[in-house]
């Protein structure tokens, strides 16, 4: 049997931005752009430990398939982590007087 390497916690945005010498709403604003891979919980963004290894890498490398290799298309799954998400009902609005 293969060993299976211990599942690392996804980054906060503070957490990244202090490994990165950058500020939190800077890696939220990759996360917006898509170039950052994150999902999201509820309102904040978590970003896999293994997409920042990857960004860190294709930072260091000149490779042209390194930037479509780690593309985002949109946030990563969040069941990828074992997060279970249910969507919540919306609230009704109150209506100003």
């Amino acid at each position: 049997m293969g060993r299976h390497e211990p599942m690392q916690q996804p980054y906060t945005p503070e957490t990244l931005a202090e490994r990165w010498g950058v500020t939190a709403n800077a890696v939220r604003k990759k996360c917006a752009a898509g170039e950052l891979a994150h999902f999201r919980f509820g309102k904040l963004y978590r970003i896999p430990a293994h997409v920042v290894q990857e960004f860190e890498n294709c930072q260091t490398s000149a490779s042209v398939d390194c930037a479509a290799d780690t593309a985002s298309i949109g946030p990563t799954k969040a069941s990828e982590f074992g997060i279970s998400l249910r969507h919540a009902p919306e609230r009704k609005r109150k209506q100003k007087q």
